[in-house]
């Protein structure tokens, strides 16, 4: 996927026009809106692979993405990727951490980050793709503000030969094989389109070697009975859909046609 003309259509659509709500959800308690309540959940959903004007322009194929939404809410129109793949925007958009020559291939190698040194403004320098320990991500700062967060990830674990069904990565220094999507079968009867660089939380150790990954890094399917209570939503909520319900995929493996049609389904 090319991010040079390729924006991605959720990210310019919610992301940027949450950034403030974030900040504001993990900042103080004496934050008050006018007439509003204090906001305290967050959700974000990303999609794939499609520019502004296909996505948002007059023939657009998913009408509920770029009509219906933006009537609810704020299209915001400059906002662009950091990188021209997958992974390097996913590990940006949780940790602020630049594109590297790894996370710019989507590290189809799972391997870790051999960090050499470290900006005056944080950024590490090195290469590999799972952070150290020291490099920490929103969700550490979360936790430590006394905030939960949570990741819902399509498909994570249909395949368990593949990846499990919770913090759901490759054994490091192994080839990634969820870059190649997987059709319904009498082995995996669901089949599996979950994307292990669709999935910014493992790509750090502060998060893959803490119990909360477990906990926090889930199918999707969880998310509806999360929804059930307050206690059990958490306030930073990162949905990633699997590559076909994502626009990812067009057509995905499961026969379904992918792209904004499959997308647009998936939102409504």
């Amino acid at each position: 996927m090319s991010f040079s003309n390729r924006v991605r259509a959720a990210v310019a659509a919610v992301l940027a026009s949450l950034i403030a709500v974030i900040i504001a959800a993990c900042g103080s308690s004496s934050m008050h809106a006018s007439g509003q309540q204090q906001i305290r959940h967050v959700f974000i959903i990303t999609l794939e692979n499609e520019n502004y004007a296909t996505t948002f322009g007059a023939n657009t194929k998913a009408p509920y993405l770029a009509q219906t939404l933006p009537k609810q809410g704020a299209l915001v129109q400059q906002y662009y990727g950091t990188g021209h793949v997958s992974l390097d925007n996913y590990i940006s958009m949780i940790s602020g951490q630049a594109p590297t020559v790894d996370t710019d291939n989507d590290c189809t190698t799972y391997s870790d980050f051999k960090l050499t040194g470290t900006t005056a403004d944080g950024q590490a320098i090195g290469t590999g793709c799972v952070y150290p320990a020291s490099i920490k991500t929103l969700p550490d700062q979360l936790k430590a503000a006394g905030f939960t967060w949570k990741g819902y990830e399509g498909d994570m674990g249909n395949d368990p030969a593949r990846e499990a069904a919770t913090c759901g990565h490759p054994t490091l220094d192994t080839t990634d094989l969820t870059n190649t999507q997987e059709a319904p079968s009498a082995a995996v009867p669901l089949g599996d389109q979950y994307a292990t660089r669709h999935d910014p939380f493992v790509y750090f150790h502060s998060i893959i070697d803490s119990p909360d990954c477990a906990q926090n890094v889930v199918n999707l399917n969880n998310l509806t009975n999360d929804l059930k209570s307050i206690d059990t939503t958490a306030n930073f909520n990162l949905i990633t859909p699997n590559t076909c319900d994502d626009g990812h995929d067009a057509p995905c493996v499961n026969g379904q046609p992918g792209g904004l049609t499959s997308a647009d389904q998936f939102l409504q």
